[in-house]
């Protein structure tokens, strides 16, 4: 990244009112990012009702991206234009949000520049982002050049939830999963899980798959017993804090992507980790992230370590 990106990111991080630099943080909000020509209405319900559940503020905010490189004066003719659109999708969001059953505070903001930048300075004091994919079913929607959804997921602070659109029925889908993997669990992906799996009021699966190893079957049956045990452990420190909520702890054998797709057709969303060793590529989330991206049937959750 050159000097100019740099300053340029710098500045997206005022305009979303990132913290100070002697460690001030602002007040802990929801926030869901829309894009100009395609905002999703799924993003903003998901959102919503995520800041009504935990009583916090909902952010809706647009990004007007600078057209150069830099921020050249050739750009200003068009910048008017740009923002008033911005302006319309946000009372259009702000409409969607107010269909939910109790309309959280509402804050409405557009800001100048990267949408990854700006979301990922916010992300700092956030309970959540939130960015809407009109199909994570199209790969390159997701991953393509001009996706906000795979540079912002390796750089937030806080959890990022992608939803498709439109958001899938929700009849039946009464639980959560959150995947573990047994060896290397993510303490922070769990114990969100776990969070959300309270406010919601569901009962959650915890999921954990491993390859399966070419060993006799005796050797095999003792690697499926030593990852019972590892998930076991994983999940009864946060099950002592959240007594309330019912967890089925499952070992399943195969591909980690396939087994994670198949729980997420009948789920409210799927929660994962993001993985320590992408820490800092900003490009890099890990394959079981881009694999649910791309194929999930429900919301993903990514959570950093932390």
């Amino acid at each position: 990244m050159n000097d100019a990106s740099l300053d340029e990111e710098a500045a997206d991080e005022r305009a979303m009112g990132g913290p100070a630099i002697d460690g001030g943080t602002a007040e802990r909000e929801v926030i869901v990012g829309l894009a100009p020509r395609n905002p999703s209405r799924a993003a903003v319900s998901w959102a919503a009702e995520e800041a009504r559940l935990r009583g916090l503020p909902l952010r809706l905010v647009v990004a007007v991206p600078w057209l150069g490189d830099t921020r050249h004066a050739d750009d200003e003719p068009q910048r008017p234009s740009s923002r008033a659109q911005a302006a319309r999708v946000l009372e259009s969001a702000a409409g969607w949000a107010g269909d939910e059953r109790a309309s959280p505070e509402l804050i409405m903001e557009v800001y100048d520049g990267s949408p990854v930048a700006g979301l990922t300075a916010g992300s700092r004091h956030a309970q959540s982002v939130v960015v809407g994919s009109p199909d994570l079913n199209r790969l390159k929607e997701v991953l393509g050049a001009g996706s906000v959804v795979v540079p912002l997921i390796a750089r937030a602070r806080c959890p990022v939830v992608v939803v498709r659109e439109p958001l899938s029925a929700r009849a039946g889908r009464l639980h959560l999963v959150v995947g573990v993997d047994a060896d290397s669990p993510c303490s922070a992906a769990i114990g969100f899980a776990f969070a959300e799996a309270a406010v919601r009021g569901v009962p959650l699966s915890a999921v954990s798959v491993s390859e399966p190893p070419v060993l006799p079957f005796t050797d095999r049956e003792r690697a499926r017993e030593r990852q019972r045990d590892l998930l076991a452990e994983a999940v009864a420190g946060w099950s002592g804090r959240y007594p309330d909520v019912a967890v089925a702890e499952e070992v399943r054998d195969g591909d980690p992507v396939g087994e994670l797709v198949a729980a997420s057709s009948t789920a409210l969303a799927v929660v994962v980790g993001r993985s320590h060793r992408h820490l800092g590529t900003g490009i890099r989330p890990g394959r079981v992230v881009h694999g649910l991206l791309h194929r999930a049937g429900c919301p993903v959750i990514v959570v950093p370590p932390p």
